[in-house]
């Protein structure tokens, strides 16, 4: 071999052996941070998305994209941060639920006398007729779905992408033909937008100058190879293209291309830490609750037995070249002790070799009274700096209960923060720090009222598209004020109720 390496590349620097009396941890180096070896094992992709880095654009044939993200990953990200934690997905789906209420109608807005806005709520046939037709016209969801897959778009990403599928015949200046057949919604982990100009030296741009979208797979590897493009549609003639896609989004101080989660990029921390606690928990009843032994190995004593092993392979491969026998290395009696070196070095063997030590010392601490008055050494070797180094072995402090009940804190805590974030009082979420659920049918009331006057901006953001395609298709209703939104029930006091009717006595009458 012509060029030999002094540190292990991809050798495991972090592990457990079992032994007879219970696992055994040990670590390569010393001082070495495990924040350190998960960020190696990570790898780029799940590298921290600094608002400070440059953007640039991702070329695709003959469109330039914009990411979505340093690595174009951020709603994979949010998706997969959400889904994995335990509170957040019940947390969203009751703002969805809220928000969608008893489903999309038609209303009206009218003043009253008094100067206050209210809905009154109507039923226009024609209309109807149109958002009902949706799926015999060959659209893949209804009208209603439509809306559903919206508003879960808008409170994961605050960005909704919705493609308009328009009448061929009203394109032609046909009469008789409504210019929207429907609309789809498009998920926001496979849009992007992109545009033909040369943006290539260009990072301060908005949303405007961009006037098409990529669909892929991003979060696969044949983004560039399998795709689709679509215009974007363009409201000063809306019926130029066939099937032009929308972004309606709530517009995020400091971000002019895509939509950005506040309350995400507030508590991602928080949601990574929260989502880890089980697998810190389970990985340490599993792995190091019975551990009694930390083992310490020099890098000196690697990069020695490195050496060796590359020596080792040297050598085999004169060997092989005159037709001589390979050598091997044999740390003990029996095939089960004897490591097949070959001709080239790989890490593999190195970590063969290590783990075969390891077992030598397992059984050596494992081996009660038969080892009394004797020691487990390995030589000392000098590092470069001319220290002599050697392995260490030392015993764990079973501090069991305050590493478990440490752990336990911080997710009481986590929940809290990301509660807290989402701005959902307990007595509507139904979680509150100790767990337990807030039997307050006054705190229940007020705080759900409160948080129905805030439903304006996402209601909004999700119904501007089938808005502006009703606009398109019946005009003189829109221009009479005819609009399509979400109906939410007014909720009664309890106090307003009849006790034998109160929510608190329905379970003792069934």
């Amino acid at each position: 071999m012509n060029k030999k390496t002094q540190t292990a590349g991809t050798l495991k620097r972090f592990g457990y052996i079992p032994s007879s009396s219970g696992p055994i941890t040990y670590q390569i180096g010393r001082g070495t941070p495990l924040s350190a070896s998960m960020d190696e094992e990570e790898g780029e992709g799940s590298a921290e998305h600094s608002s400070s880095s440059q953007l640039s654009a991702i070329n695709v044939d003959s469109f330039h994209v914009w990411p979505n993200g340093v690595n174009n990953d951020d709603p994979s990200i949010c998706k997969s941060l959400i889904k994995g934690n335990r509170l957040l997905p019940s947390v969203l789906e009751k703002q969805i639920a809220i928000l969608y209420g008893s489903g999309p109608k038609l209303y009206i807005e009218d003043i009253k006398e008094d100067g206050t806005p209210v809905r009154r709520y109507i039923r226009n046939e024609q209309i109807q007729e149109w958002l009902e037709s949706w799926q015999e016209k060959g659209l893949a969801d209804d009208y209603r779905t439509y809306l559903n897959e919206c508003i879960r778009s808008y409170y994961y990403l605050e960005g909704i992408f919705s493609k308009y599928r328009l009448s061929a015949g009203a394109r032609a200046g046909l009469g008789g033909f409504l210019p929207v057949v429907g609309l789809e919604h498009i998920s926001g982990t496979r849009a992007r937008v992109a545009t033909r100009a040369d943006i290539s030296q260009r990072h301060d741009l908005t949303l405007k100058d961009f006037e098409w979208f990529i669909i892929a797979n991003w979060e696969g590897n044949n983004a560039r190879q399998e795709y689709t493009p679509h215009h974007r549609l363009d409201r000063t003639d809306p019926l130029k293209y066939r099937n032009p896609v929308s972004y309606s989004r709530n517009p995020n101080f400091g971000d002019d291309v895509y939509a950005t989660n506040v309350f995400f990029s507030g508590v991602k921390e928080w949601i990574k830490g929260c989502n880890a606690t089980p697998e810190y928990i389970n990985s340490f009843l599993e792995n190091s609750l019975s551990a009694r032994h930390h083992v310490i190995i020099p890098n000196a004593w690697i990069a020695a037995k490195q050496l060796y092993i590359q020596n080792l392979c040297e050598e085999n491969a004169e060997r092989q070249a005159a037709g001589q026998d390979l050598k091997k290395i044999k740390m003990g009696k029996g095939s089960a002790w004897t490591i097949e070196v070959g001709t080239e070095y790989s890490d593999d063997i190195l970590e063969k070799y290590v783990q075969m030590e390891l077992r030598k010392l397992t059984n050596f601490l494992s081996g009660r009274g038969k080892n009394q008055g004797k020691t487990y050494s390995t030589r000392s070797f000098i590092n470069e700096n001319g220290q002599s180094e050697q392995w260490e072995i030392k015993e764990i402090k079973q501090d069991y209960k305050e590493y478990i009940e440490a752990l336990i804190s911080y997710d009481k805590r986590a929940d809290m923060v990301l509660l807290a974030a989402k701005g959902i009082d307990p007595s509507i979420s139904n979680i509150t720090p100790d767990g337990t659920v807030s039997k307050s049918g006054a705190d229940a009331y007020y705080n759900y009222m409160i948080y129905l006057t805030q439903q304006s901006i996402p209601e909004q953001v999700v119904c501007a598209d089938i808005n502006y395609a009703l606009k398109l298709n019946f005009p003189e209703e829109y221009a009479k004020g005819v609009r399509i939104g979400f109906y939410r029930p007014n909720v009664q006091r309890q106090e307003d109720i009849s006790p034998s009717q109160r929510m608190s006595n329905q379970k003792e009458q069934e």
